[in-house]
């Protein structure tokens, strides 16, 4: 069964818009692809997937299949767009030891992070290298005049037919990075164009009259239970097409000036649309509704042309109701048939089941103010030595790490592990590198023992 059948029109999830949708276009597919994985809950983090490349359940499985290509696994430069479902994607790109581009998002701080390692060099956690904060922290920028060459180019997708057809989430910066990337020479038409989605997002075919000449064609697409290879090539982009870019994109884009200038002094026609009519140009729709303006207490009372000024209202705190204790008696007689109100009874105290007894706890600074908390729980977890409860001052340079200790349930019964030792757990935080990049090491210390802990000011692990 195809998706086309699969996504049902009548299916809207609870947090849908609902615009104007003109049937047959780009974004009437779009629409149906993020209420069909929404309405199924087939997306993870971030969501909702209205807006966005779907990050879409088994992303992983797909990103697995590029080592079934023979392109990936003959390609020494391949570059991975930045949407959260292609982490996995650029994570097997450094695992491979291969050269890994991504796009600087919006192409506003330049073009390109480069991310390449020896094979001694090679960080322990590569997951946390491909995040945006690694990217943006190791990767190195690339510019327009520097030299390279691009062998295979992952892009995500909304929605793709099995002859080629990509549809993006409608902002164009993917087709826009292949079209400078196409002016540097950095790809061609032996480059290998790979996509990575959800089976729900494949179409038997979409209408060939909604793509233009600029829409960016592919050879794979990557699910997570097959890989489908597109027999018919499409024709690609020639490069840059200025009639269809507006001056306030040049404006954002500091690479689109320096490709602008060398066209003309080439000769070349670089005439802009005169109007702009890009998708980011569109105000996004308010999330509520601006509030009408009050009219003043003078026309509220019907006074216009009055010296006399109005008298401020009183209000009152309105208490609570009486109750008639007895129907058949005379409600007129309010002292047979009010009743005092009744008093709250107090809630039971109930005991927080996350409030655990401390062994010891450690102080750990010298952080830097780069890393994230869920940086120091990754590096904790594979090294095994991961508190119970975690309180983060990361902006400061130090937090506290809790160990509890460890107990496991087994035939309705509580039993004690063995605990951590504390000169272990010191020496392996010594040894820890959050970031690659700093040369400084973590220093640990023992702090006073605490009886027990609130959560309250606790990260719980």
């Amino acid at each position: 069964m195809s998706a086309e059948e699969t996504i049902c029109e009548g299916e809207k999830p609870q947090s849908a818009p609902e615009p104007c949708v003109e049937e047959n276009s780009k974004q009437s597919f779009r629409k149906k692809v993020w209420e069909y994985l929404e309405k199924n809950k087939l997306v993870n983090f971030p969501r909702p997937a209205f807006g966005r490349i779907p990050n879409f359940k088994g992303a992983d499985k797909a990103a697995a299949r590029l080592l079934e290509l023979e392109e990936f696994k003959n390609a020494k430069s391949v570059e991975v767009n930045p949407d959260k479902p292609l982490e996995a994607s650029r994570t097997l790109v450094i695992e491979n030891d291969k050269t890994l581009y991504v796009p600087i998002p919006k192409l506003q701080e330049g073009l390109l992070k480069k991310i390449a390692f020896c094979e001694a060099d090679k960080p322990k956690n590569v997951k946390q290298t491909v995040t945006r904060w690694g990217i943006e922290t190791l990767g190195k920028s690339v510019d327009f005049e520097d030299g390279l060459h691009i062998d295979l180019f992952v892009l995500g997708s909304v929605a793709v037919s099995k002859d080629g057809r990509r549809i993006g989430k409608g902002k164009g910066y993917a087709d826009l990075e292949y079209a400078i990337l196409k002016e540097m020479k950095a790809v061609d038409d032996d480059t290998t164009i790979v996509t990575t989605v959800h089976d729900s997002q494949v179409f038997d075919s979409l209408p060939s009259d909604i793509f233009k000449k600029y829409d960016v064609p592919l050879d794979y697409i990557l699910t997570p239970t097959q890989i489908i290879k597109v027999e018919k090539k499409l024709p690609r982009p020639d490069g840059i097409y200025w009639d269809i870019l507006s001056q306030r994109r040049i404006n954002l884009m500091p690479v689109l000036q320096k490709i602008k200038e060398i066209h003309q002094s080439e000769g070349k026609d670089t005439t802009l649309k005169e109007e702009d009519t890009d998708v980011e140009s569109e105000e996004k729709p308010r999330k509520y509704p601006k509030s009408r303006p009050k009219p003043n207490l003078a026309e509220r009372n019907g006074i216009t042309n009055s010296s006399e000024k109005p008298r401020k209202r009183r209000f009152f705190r309105r208490t609570r109701s009486a109750k008639i204790t007895n129907e058949n008696e005379d409600p007129g007689n309010k002292e047979n048939n009010v009743t005092p109100p009744m008093k709250k009874k107090p809630r039971p105290f109930r005991r927080n089941p996350r409030r655990q007894q401390v062994d010891f706890s450690l102080v750990v600074s010298n952080i830097d103010k780069n890393v994230r908390v869920r940086h120091l729980k990754d590096a904790l977890i594979d090294h095994g030595i991961k508190p119970n409860n975690i309180t983060w001052r990361g902006y400061k340079g130090f937090c506290y790490l809790h160990y509890a200790k460890p107990v496991k349930k087994e035939a309705d019964k509580i039993v004690e592990e063995k605990p951590f030792a504390v000169d272990n757990v010191i020496e392996i935080l010594q040894t820890l590198k959050l970031n690659p990049e700093s040369p400084n090491n973590l220093s640990v210390k023992v702090m006073e023992p605490i009886t027990r802990i609130e959560t309250t000011d606790v990260t719980a692990v």
